[in-house]
């Protein structure tokens, strides 16, 4: 009789945890055996989701790197000298969260890079008053608090990211981020206590009257 009351208490005690290790199981085995275009594109959700929880708490306006231009003038190169604007957490922030299955930290910052290169580049040869025309060099410096080296693997390298990665990923969202494309997840998720934002049934202990909503994607706001 003391048995089988300490295995009630023991299920009791555990509640709905004991069912969390099999439906986790099965959402594992649902994304393993994805095409690799879709693991691909999951691992790319979790890279732009280490990049933003790596960024949390940092001031928005936070200088993350710059460009550095010189030039030539008699044969000689000048020192490299700062350009303005330089690239800062907002601008990081906005192509991670408006972008989630498309970009990662590394690409964020090349895309910023590649504009205000060019930018700076055709500013200064057209401004300095050199005959012939001046040979312009310009470069992208990293803040070294925000060196990608300095940062989680999950950062740069998309083997970093595992399942389980892309399913807390998953579970730490309030609803599908834009460009959701894998409804059939869905149904494993709910039970692992996804948002709100989610379409799960209601359950027990939820307000009754409630009715699961449609998940065809989150506002970009949405993201933690």
């Amino acid at each position: 009789m003391n048995h089988r009351r300490g295995v009630l208490l023991v299920v009791f005690a555990c509640g709905c945890s004991i069912v969390d290790p099999s439906d986790r199981d099965e959402l594992r085995h649902q994304i393993a055996s994805m095409p690799l275009d879709e693991i691909s594109r999951l691992r790319l959700l979790g890279m732009n989701s280490a990049a933003i929880n790596w960024l949390k708490g940092r001031p928005p306006g936070d200088q993350m790197g710059k460009i550095q231009c010189r030039y030539q003038a008699g044969g000689q190169w000048t020192n490299w000298a700062d350009q303005e604007p330089s690239f800062i957490v907002d601008d990081m922030r906005d192509c991670l969260i408006k972008r989630p299955f498309l970009v990662n930290y590394l690409m964020c910052k090349d895309e910023w890079e590649a504009l205000q290169r060019q930018l700076r580049k055709t500013d200064l040869e057209n401004s300095l008053p050199i005959p012939g025309g001046a040979i312009v060099e310009c470069r992208f410096v990293w803040d070294f608090r925000y060196d990608p080296e300095k940062g989680p693997a999950e950062l740069t390298d998309p083997d970093a990211v595992d399942i389980d990665d892309i399913i807390n990923t998953l579970i730490a969202l309030p609803a599908p981020p834009p460009g959701w494309a894998f409804p059939r997840l869905v149904p494993l998720l709910c039970p692992l206590g996804v948002g709100p934002g989610w379409g799960c049934p209601p359950g027990p202990t939820d307000p009754t009257g409630g009715q699961p909503t449609d998940p065809t994607g989150g506002q970009p706001g949405d993201r933690p």
